[in-house]
């Protein structure tokens, strides 16, 4: 069997700069750091976890919790956090929750607790103090938490700014009469909802509205519960067929997945993008790039998100916990222009 050892003289360094190295330490050069992980491939070498648990009280497993992977924008979060995992020398573990508070309560009695070092959370229906209870005290990352009096640190996508970039862009390209499908406005009255990715969403195209100049009310925003492709395809006859939506020129969706289905409604009535109106997305999956029309999208960086994520959670690991405040911070994001917006 290969050992660290092994790694060490065949790279010409240390067995400890072999581990800051596999462990993605900032104390090793990046170039020193690609060297020994080549040198460790070209071994075959694998850490081996019982061993290092058994010194450190670590297992090199990091955790990840998110609420489903049968659809794109998660899954491809998940890819993203599991590379940088790896990439920072731990081993992922991506699970889903399904949205349900008995799948967020057992992944976090049976996994976090367990077989991991830390955990990345998306939490749905479990509070911050019930986190930390059933966590033991292990290093935890939430994503997209906005508490009032968070314990946690965590990341969040850029809500706001994405939507007011968004319809912002529809109004830089002379729409007027803009409609923001998937949450209706009046979510925003309750502070709770005000504040989860719809509610952010919708203030973010609030602030757009404002800034232009243009007088909102209910006729600039259209519900859809599910954000599922199927849905948002059946909601595009009834926002169609409904009087006070009449002579919509923009469509923000507060998703990609909502707006490819949306798109695919309004063609099954007729209606062309971006001739008759124009449309966007949020999120930037992969498939937006290939839809026809190719679909504008606010996209997220989902490789800074999860730099950021397993940073902060490494360096609780590393430092026994969080050596202050709950840190909170925010994925960078882009303007991506294809043909659903090009007039």
């Amino acid at each position: 069997m290969v050992t660290m050892s092994d790694v060490a003289r065949a790279a010409g360094v240390s067995r400890a700069t072999v581990s800051y190295a596999l462990r993605g330490d900032p104390r090793i050069t990046e170039s020193t750091a690609s060297r020994i992980r080549q040198v460790a491939a070209d071994l075959h070498y694998n850490a081996n976890l019982s061993a290092r648990s058994l010194r450190s009280g670590r297992t090199g497993v990091i955790g990840v919790a998110i609420f489903e992977l049968d659809r794109p924008y998660p899954s491809e979060m998940g890819a993203a956090m599991s590379r940088e995992i790896a990439r920072r020398g731990y081993q992922p573990i991506v699970q889903q929750t399904s949205g349900s508070k008995d799948d967020e309560v057992a992944i976090l009695r049976k996994v976090t607790s367990q077989l991991c070092d830390g955990m990345i959370f998306s939490p749905a229906k479990v509070a911050d103090e019930e986190l930390r209870s059933l966590s033991h005290g292990k290093p935890m990352v939430l994503l997209d938490d906005l508490s009032p009096d968070p314990v946690f640190d965590s990341v969040a996508t850029a809500c706001e700014a994405g939507a007011q970039t968004a319809v912002g862009h529809l109004i830089e390209i002379g729409c007027r009469h803009i409609v923001v499908v998937g949450a209706p406005y009046e979510m925003l009255v309750e502070d709770r909802l005000a504040s989860s990715v719809r509610g952010r969403r919708l203030l973010g195209s609030l602030r757009a509205f404002e800034q232009a100049d243009i007088e909102v009310g209910p006729q600039n925003f259209f519900d859809i519960p599910l954000w599922t492709a199927d849905a948002a395809r059946a909601s595009a006859r009834r926002m169609l067929e409904a009087d006070r939506y009449r002579g919509v020129d923009g469509v923000f969706c507060l998703t990609d997945t909502v707006a490819l289905g949306f798109m695919r409604g309004l063609a099954d009535c007729g209606v062309r993008v971006p001739d008759d109106l124009a449309l966007i997305g949020f999120d930037g999956i992969a498939e937006s790039e290939y839809s026809i029309p190719s679909l504008s999208t606010i996209r997220t960086n989902l490789d800074d998100l999860s730099r950021k994520a397993v940073g902060l959670l490494i360096d609780q690991i590393e430092h026994d916990g969080m050596t202050g405040d709950p840190q909170r911070l925010t994925a960078d994001f882009d303007l991506v222009v294809r043909e659903s917006t090009q007039r």
